[in-house]
């Protein structure tokens, strides 16, 4: 994109050139590159909905020449005010796609002060049509690669995606040392709660138990949906004490919602364990049998009768 902003201001001459994009969930224009004077002012910032002439370009899908901004009530000099730079003449043209329009490219007064021409325009248009298709394919690859990696319901990640960064992390550990600390949960009774209310009702709390989740951990730590109605939080470089803190936190957390009396009420069952480089690699099944230990406390089984067993099944497996 740098280049094509760079071949416009050679081929155009003007005093100011700008990419706006338009942002997906506000629908609102921002400077997404801007070249020229008082450019530093301008980037990142966002347009005034329903102002200016890149608003109407957007919301219009037109392309325009204005020789007299001050001739047109479609002018708005907010950014000049901003800036400092005094406005004449722009010509602006729509990114889009079939008939979405989700950017503008807009020319700022000519160098050598003339008026732009329909010719320039035209070639601004071809230039717009093929950045576009560019653009175009950078969100349509990003698009499919947050549907590989993201929990289409609870808008975390998922199995793969945390399967990717375990592998990267306990290599991490087994060269540099450290501990990895691994949350495995569990949603208790989920199949009752989808029986008796509905499969509905059992995404709303598949939902805001993963909005516990995303309050409850650190930027660095990696939260996913594992399967069906059980989540995994891995956090690196933390010890067994630090990753207790956070169970103990997403568990006062769970209650706290609970306690609401607005929403549907769940439990969970957290299993935890912590590795260094020379266990690292069981890290997934150690957190799993926790889990396990903690659910058959919940149902008031006795583990260690059957401990033996579980472990032997185990061997067995991995036979």
């Amino acid at each position: 994109m740098y280049y094509v902003m760079d071949k416009i201001g050679a081929i155009f001459a003007p005093l100011n050139w700008s990419l706006l994009l338009k942002d997906k969930r506000t629908g609102q224009l921002y400077f997404k590159i801007v070249v020229g004077v008082s450019a530093d002012k301008l980037k990142g910032k966002r347009v005034p909905k329903g102002r200016g002439i890149a608003n109407w370009i957007a919301e219009s899908g037109q392309s325009v020449i204005i020789e007299d901004v001050k001739k047109d009530s479609r002018f708005n000099d907010y950014f000049d005010k901003l800036t400092g730079f005094e406005t004449k003449s722009i010509i602006g043209v729509p990114l889009k796609t079939e008939n979405t329009v989700f950017g503008v490219i807009e020319l700022v007064n000519k160098l050598n002060g003339n008026n732009f021409t329909p010719y320039e325009l035209n070639i601004l248009r071809t230039i717009a049509d093929f950045t576009a298709i560019a653009i175009g394919r950078v969100y349509y690859y990003r698009a499919l690669k947050r549907m590989a990696t993201i929990d289409p319901l609870t808008r975390i990640g998922n199995r793969r995606v945390f399967e990717r960064v375990f592998n990267r992390e306990a290599a991490r550990c087994k060269r540099y040392g450290g501990e990895v600390s691994l949350l495995m949960i569990d949603i208790n009774d989920f199949k009752d709660i989808n029986d008796q209310f509905g499969h509905s009702a059992g995404d709303i709390v598949l939902k805001n138990f993963a909005k516990i989740l995303r309050q409850s951990v650190r930027k660095v730590d990696v939260i996913a949906r594992y399967g069906g109605d059980e989540f995994v939080v891995l956090m690196p470089n933390t010890p067994e004490k630090k990753a207790e803190k956070v169970k103990q936190r997403i568990l006062t957390k769970i209650e706290r919602y609970n306690k609401s009396g607005e929403v549907l009420p769940f439990t969970v069952s957290i299993g935890l364990h912590s590795a260094g480089p020379e266990n690292v690699d069981d890290l997934l099944l150690d957190a799993d049998m926790d889990l396990y230990r903690q659910k058959i406390k919940k149902e008031e089984i006795n583990y260690e009768d059957i401990s033996e067993y579980i472990e032997d099944f185990i061997a067995e497996e991995g036979d």
